[in-house]
């Protein structure tokens, strides 16, 4: 049984010299071509021959009887055909003809083809140009946009944008090259049969190869982030996650948690492996707060972030800044403090709510309570639970 190999081809479909190049270094090591693909060619394995190759560019994959017996009876045998060009090839001691070259039938073909190419560029451009519609309303426009990038939603978006855009960009590289291969023939300059191939293959072998790797990593990012997400009834009893609770900083035993309203969100992206959103409420009916005839309710509500980059930490803080400042006149309610355990401490102590913004390393802890805990407590607690981010 022969055996088949593929192998990446080494160029653009329009680098003829390159192909017929490649085809007769390979059929010297043994593998002769027998089909041709967008991306790979297949190979038969065989005796080692020498052999030369001729193709000719084509604005289909069709080949016509007529086309096929010219080549014939100058000593070429049809092999395959790509959707851009037909493959020939003859032994290297067989006495061949070169085919009568028409520059004006060939110059049609090119430009043909690259009508071809500008309507796919076109229509590339057009789908990079909704997806930058999209990142600028969703994240241009947002006021807070590492918060956004970090929570998550975007990184797909931004990857996709980086394909097309490296699509636009090879595109416009073959329009080029055509450009050229007209330019030349319209000078008489002779395709070069034996042109050197391997850098043209390095060029598109690294480019195939990160393509692969960025569509991989475009279709894992939502799956391994659906996997990791999670919204749950917050647990009754403090567990070993790094969230302040009520019951941790109330001293008080007539406080019970509310039924309802209770939940710890998990979440994941490539910016932040640990995100956490965590909502606690509790009640005590005979205690009094601003109004005598209303129970003692506290809540608090926190954001706690594990980034993987150190130096997203200070525009994420900025953000959580931002966010909390929204519906305030005052564009600066946050008050930096030095603390031992904190490498960065922020404070804003209004009427009823206590707002924090905690940093450890790669660790930001955000925390709102409406209570009437001294702040200090608040701050002690959190600076056990950061040490849970930070294993220090």
């Amino acid at each position: 049984m022969t055996k088949t190999v593929r192998k990446l081809r080494p160029a653009d479909f329009w680098k003829v010299g390159e192909h017929e190049s490649w085809f007769s270094d390979m059929s010297e090591q043994g593998l002769h071509i027998y089909d041709i693909g967008t991306h790979f060619a297949k190979f038969k394995k065989g005796e080692r021959k020498q052999m030369e190759y001729r193709l000719e560019l084509a604005k289909d994959k069709y080949i016509s009887n007529d086309k096929i017996d010219l080549y014939k009876e100058n000593g070429w045998d049809y092999i395959a055909s790509d959707r851009y060009f037909h493959i020939f090839s003859a032994p290297t001691e067989r006495k061949t003809k070169e085919v009568e070259f028409h520059s004006v039938e060939y110059m049609a073909v090119l430009k043909s083809l690259q009508r071809k190419m500008l309507l796919n560029l076109l229509v590339t451009v057009g789908g990079v140009a909704l997806i930058h519609f999209i990142l600028y309303r969703f994240w241009f426009l947002d006021n807070t946009k590492i918060l956004l990038l970090i929570d998550g939603g975007l990184e797909v978006t931004l990857i996709l944008a980086v394909i097309n855009s490296l699509y636009i960009i090879s595109g416009f590289k073959s329009w080029w090259g055509i450009t050229r291969v007209r330019k030349k023939l319209i000078e008489g300059e002779l395709i070069d049969h034996h042109k050197p191939w391997e850098l043209s293959f390095l060029y598109n072998k690294i480019t195939y190869i990160f393509n692969i790797v960025i569509a991989i990593i475009a279709i894992i990012i939502p799956i391994y982030q659906i996997t990791k997400m999670d919204h749950l009834t917050l647990p009754r009893e403090d567990t070993s996650l790094p969230i302040v609770r009520l019951e941790s900083i109330e001293d008080n035993p007539n406080l019970v948690r509310k039924e309802w309203g209770n939940y710890v969100s998990v979440n994941w992206s490539a910016f932040a492996p640990i995100i956490y959103e965590t909502v606690e409420n509790g009640e005590e009916k005979t205690g009094e707060w601003t109004d005598p005839n209303n129970s003692y309710a506290p809540i608090i509500f926190s954001n706690i972030y594990q980034l993987r980059f150190q130096f997203l930490v200070d525009p994420l803080v900025k953000d959580l800044m931002k966010e909390s400042n929204y519906e305030s006149n005052d564009k600066n309610i946050f008050t930096e403090t030095t603390h031992k355990k904190f490498d960065q401490l922020l404070i804003h102590e209004g009427d009823k709510v206590k707002e924090f913004i905690f940093v450890k390393e790669n660790a930001v802890m955000y925390i709102s309570y409406n209570g009437q805990v001294n702040a200090d407590v608040i701050i002690d607690e959190a600076a056990d639970k950061i040490s849970l981010l930070t294993n220090k």
